[in-house]
Order: structure tokens, then C-alpha cells, then sequence
């Protein structure tokens, strides 16, 4: 039986679009082993959305080709739809495949293998919580993001019965979370008249009560009419909303081409808010954008502030190859960039502290991850608002709890975690 190792970087789409190709080589007779383990095949699928990301994925190529000099390195993601010849020139002997090409992965290794055409994926390998992709591509173009060039311009969703039957395939593999995801997720349906909201009306009547929808990232100027109060009338999606907002300077956000300002930003958090008190409110941002000046920062730091963000992925700027945030005046230093990353993360610390606080002393779902918490030991996972708790209390049974929603009483607020204890007539079960 031939070996086969992945090592993905990047997004839920990278991960998913990993997990697919991965069954599609188990049913095709490959035995999937740890990237560090000797394999016959390799597969790397890469990420482009950061200069990091770039030099990890071709370290990644690297590593594979010193493991095992005999091996068929396979390149697949968005890195190579924007630097094959890098990848080929660096490394002759590799073999690209695109990102389309990713569905048919058992043909390109195997070409006299037949498999049906099944494309939806059981189970997701290493995860608690399961991602299903239902989108692709975006046609927005920010000044700074070279996604539409790697991924495509043209919106592709999936029909609402793939989806329906790939949840219900993890549903039936103990999944109790599943995380909706695409490039541009709140652009699903453009392509056929439909909208997320309308994909989520569709998955809610065949969902269990011990299962929750949890949506990715979302634009926050493209999310679709009518979620709020979607979300505002059902259990099963998570009051959590992680907008990719980038930035809270109105002159930053115009050069980076976002199409919206803060103040209008505020007034969608503020709607989110006022209907779904608990909601818990995430995002990314990008700091040492082209012209960002100090005051600048100093505004998108006030916005974090005053917004409450509970979490949040900072990114420092880096320069995409042809896009006009790549020649645009102002470059910012890179310990500039590093010290602001610094400050943000800080800042969302204590942000996320007040916001826990809100919930001391009341019962929150909190679905179990199944390795407990590196620094303490204790079992961990997070709310249905995405609060990071560790649970104190059954610190010797994660076996008997993990992948299970319980229900947690939050007893303290720390900054980018709660405490909690799984309510006595639960704990007596376990």
C-alpha cells in the first residue's frame, strides 16, 4: 500500500480542501501517514496570502524533499497558482498541481483508478470541529490581496444538497460543530441567485439539537440581508460573528479599496449587538499598512478598543507582487509593524477579559477539544460565543467528555480565557 504524507498552510479552505483529498487517496488505496513520516508521495498544499506564508510553504517543500529523495512531491495551493515558476525553478523535480486539479488528486497520482463522483468529505482528521467548505473565489480585489488572482474572480458555491449530505457525514462521525467556510463566505449563492442566508435556512431543519453551525469569516459590507435576525431566532448557529475588517482609519481603509467606513462598522456591531446581546465579536487586522501613520494606528487601536473585539488575528502588512498596495507610497518599518502587532494583541487581551466578565457566573455550551490546555492540563474548548474556557473541574476525564457540547458554568474571567466547571449534574455523568 502506498504512503502518502499532506502538510497544508493556511486557511479553512486549505484544511478542508485537504481532508477531501485525503479520502479521495484512502479510497483510492493510499495509507495516509504523518508529513514527518517517511512516505512515497508528499503533498503540499500552500498558502499565498502573506510573504510568512510563502516561505513556509516552500519550506514545507523542502523539508519533504530531504525526508525522502525518492518520493513524488506533489505542490498544490494558491501559492503555486501565483509563483509555479519560483516553486519549478527552485525545485525542478516537483510536480505542480492546481488549485482545480485538487478534486481529481487520485487521477493525477493513479490515472487507471476510478472513484465515483462523490466529492463531499466523512470526517475531518485532527480537528474537534469540522470545516465544510461552500464556496470559492471572490471578485472584490482589495488593493492589498492577490486572492482573486489565485483563487479565480468567479463566485462558484456549492448546491445546498452536497452541503446538507456532507453535514450529516460528520454528524454521523461525532462532529458537533461545523464551521461554514469559503474564500468569500458571504458571498455564497452570487452565482445562482441564493445567499448564505438561504443555504442556512435550508441546513437548519435537518440539524439535531446537539449540533451548532459556527460561521467563518465574513465581509462585513457583503453580509447578506436577513442573518442577523437568522441568527438571532435559532440555538443551532453561534451568536459569533469574525469580521475581516482590517483596519479602523477611514484613510487606511480607503487605500486598501474596503468600501465601507468605521463609523458604518460601528453602527453593524452596535445592530449585532442590540439583537444578540451575547454575541461575541472577532476579527482581523492588518497593521503597517501603506501610509499607516501613527495616528492612524492610533485610530484603528481606539476602534478595537471601543468595539470590544474578544479575539483577534493581527497580521502585519506584506507586500502582495502586483497588487497596488505593493507600489503604494508609505512603506512602514517592519519593527514598527511588529510593535504595533504587539500593542493590538495586548489590547483585544484585555478587551476579551470584559467582555467574559459578562457572562461569570451563568452556563454556557462549550464544546470539549480533545487535547487539554498545554500550559495547565485542563480540558478546554470554547463557547458557542467563542470564549476559550478551561474547565477546572473532571481534569481527569477529558476521555469520557471530549467532542461533546456541556454545559459550563463560567466562575472567572482571565484575559483571552475563562475558567469554568461543568454543571454537577453533568459532572456526575462523566
Amino acid at each position: 500500500m502506498p504512503r502518502v504524507a499532506f502538510a497544508t498552510i493556511g486557511c479553512k479552505v486549505n484544511q478542508y480542501e485537504t481532508q477531501l483529498m485525503r479520502e479521495r487517496l484512502e479510497r483510492a488505496g493510499f495509507e495516509v501517514v504523518p508529513f514527518s513520516s517517511l512516505a512515497d508521495v508528499y503533498i503540499v498544499n500552500t498558502c499565498s496570502v502573506t510573504e510568512e506564508a510563502d516561505k513556509k510553504s516552500m519550506q514545507a517543500v523542502k523539508k519533504a524533499l530531504l525526508k525522502n529523495k525518492l518520493a513524488k512531491i506533489y505542490v498544490t495551493g494558491c501559492f503555486v497558482e501565483a509563483e509555479s515558476c519560483k516553486i519549478k525553478n527552485k525545485y525542478p523535480e516537483v510536480k505542480i498541481v492546481r488549485n482545480i486539479d485538487k478534486l481529481r488528486i487520485e487521477k493525477i497520482l493513479l490515472p487507471e483508478v476510478q472513484l465515483n463522483g462523490d466529492f463531499t468529505i466523512h470526517r475531518f482528521f485532527s480537528h474537534d470541529r469540522a470545516f465544510v467548505k461552500v464556496e470559492d473565489g471572490c471578485d472584490r480585489f482589495c488593493t492589498y490581496c492577490r486572492i482573486p488572482y489565485v483563487r479565480g474572480k468567479k463566485i462558484r458555491s456549492r448546491k445546498p444538497e452536497e452541503i446538507i449530505s456532507e453535514i450529516k457525514n460528520l454528524y454521523a462521525a461525532g462532529y458537533r460543530e461545523i464551521v461554514l467556510t469559503g474564500v468569500n463566505l458571504a458571498l455564497y449563492g452570487k452565482d445562482f441567485n441564493s445567499s448564505l442566508v438561504l443555504l442556512l435556512e435550508k441546513i437548519l431543519p435537518f440539524l439535531s439539537e446537539d449540533v451548532r453551525i459556527r460561521l467563518s469569516s465574513l465581509e462585513p459590507h457583503l453580509i447578506p440581508e436577513g442573518l442577523l435576525e437568522l441568527m438571532a431566532g435559532t440555538e443551532l448557529i453561534c451568536p459569533h460573528l469574525h469580521l475581516s475588517f482590517q483596519s479602523g482609519d477611514d484613510e487606511i481603509l480607503k487605500r486598501m479599496g474596503r468600501g465601507y467606513t468605521t463609523s458604518w462598522l460601528k453602527s453593524l456591531i452596535e445592530k449585532f449587538r442590540k439583537r444578540i446581546p451575547e454575541i461575541g465579536i472577532t476579527g482581523d487586522v492588518i497593521v503597517g499598512f501603506p501610509g499607516e501613520k501613527e495616528e492612524n494606528f492610533q485610530r484603528t487601536l481606539q476602534f478595537v478598543k471601543d468595539a470590544g473585539f474578544h479575539r483577534l488575528h493581527v497580521f502585519r502588512f506584506s507586500p502582495r507582487p502586483e497588487t497596488p498596495a505593493s507600489r503604494m507610497k508609505g512603506k512602514v518599518r517592519e519593527s514598527v509593524k511588529k510593535e504595533r502587532s504587539r500593542i493590538l494583541r495586548e489590547t483585544f487581551l484585555d478587551t476579551s477579559k470584559e467582555f467574559i466578565k459578562k457572562f461569570t457566573g451563568k452556563t454556557l455550551p462549550v464544546l470539549v477539544e480533545s487535547k487539554p490546555d498545554l500550559k495547565t492540563g485542563y480540558p478546554a474548548g470554547y463557547t458557542h460565543n467563542y470564549i476559550k474556557v478551561l474547565i477546572t473541574s473532571c481534569k481527569e476525564s477529558l476521555d469520557k467528555i471530549k467532542g461533546k457540547i456541556l454545559p459550563v458554568r463560567i466562575v472567572q474571567a482571565e484575559r483571552g480565557y475563562a475558567l469554568g466547571e461543568i454543571e454537577k449534574v453533568f459532572s456526575e455523568k462523566v
